[in-house]
This record gives structure tokens, sequence and C-alpha cells, in this order.
């Protein structure tokens, strides 16, 4: 009698753990390591990919020259930067630049500007992969400039 009696606490028991497990294993797919968060304002892209920003202009990032960006947790007299090694397409042509997040660039009769760079540097995390950067460009046309279109100026 108290053999059969443990029998049915040892069922009961792995009964529990059994049903604790499948409790716990949506939570552990939750803590599985994910890539950091994107943009929060813009529609942000991946290295490689491209982002059309008027008629005859595309923007497609090519690889991270700096990110001297002041981490999120830090107070820096600078906040520092991102040059982002970028192809632009010109209509039919496509040039190769430096685009420099603190400073836009004049081309196309207007100013193209890193709009966005994620994810924000931190100091609790190591460098950040160049497969996990997203970017957002921004093209303001000048309306007061005649240039035209194709035309790359200052």
């Amino acid at each position: 009698m108290l053999r059969s009696i443990t029998f049915r606490n040892d069922c009961a028991m792995h009964r529990s753990k059994l049903l604790l497990s499948l409790a716990v294993m949506p939570l552990a797919a939750c803590m599985t390591p994910q890539e950091p968060p994107g943009c929060r304002q813009f529609d942000c892209i991946a290295i490689g990919e491209q982002q059309r920003l008027a008629p005859g202009l595309a923007a497609r990032p090519v690889s991270i020259k700096e990110d001297s960006r002041c981490p999120i947790e830090a107070e820096c007299v600078w906040a520092g930067r991102v040059v982002i090694e970028t192809e632009l397409e010109l209509g039919h042509e496509v040039i190769t630049v430096l685009l420099d997040s603190s400073e836009p660039m004049h081309i196309n009769a207007g100013l193209l500007s890193v709009a966005e760079v994620a994810p924000d540097m931190s100091i609790q995390r190591s460098p950040i992969a160049p497969e996990h950067y997203r970017f957002a460009f921004r093209f303001v046309p000048d309306l007061m400039d005649n240039e035209p279109m194709e035309q790359i100026v200052r």
C-alpha cells in the first residue's frame, strides 16, 4: 500500500514537472538573442539595401567607415558621428560617397542627410555587427536652386 502511494506521488511530481516545462518553453524562445532594435522614426534599410529618395535618386549603404557616436548611457561633449560608405544612384549614373551623419551633403539640387542610425551605441553591448546596422536617409530639394538634377555640386 505504501508503495502505491509513493508511485502516485512520483507520477504527480513528473506530471507537474512536465506542465512546468511546457509553460516555460515559450518564455525560453523569448530569451534567445535577437538583433538590436531598429529605427524609431523612419523606415530603415540594412547594408546592401536601397532607399529611393526622389525621382532619379537612391541611396544604398555599402559599409560603415566610422561609428563614434556617444553611448546612450554616457554624457558626452560631442554627440559623435557615423560615416557610411554609400552608393548613390543618380539617374543612370552610380557614384560612391562618404555620408557623415553630422553633416548633410549638397547633391542633386538639394540636401542629402543621414536621418537615423540604429541601433543606438551602448556601453552594455559589444561593437555593433555590420549586419545589425539600420539606416534612413533623407533628401530635401532646394527649391531655390536651379541646378540640373544630374549635376553633383559643392
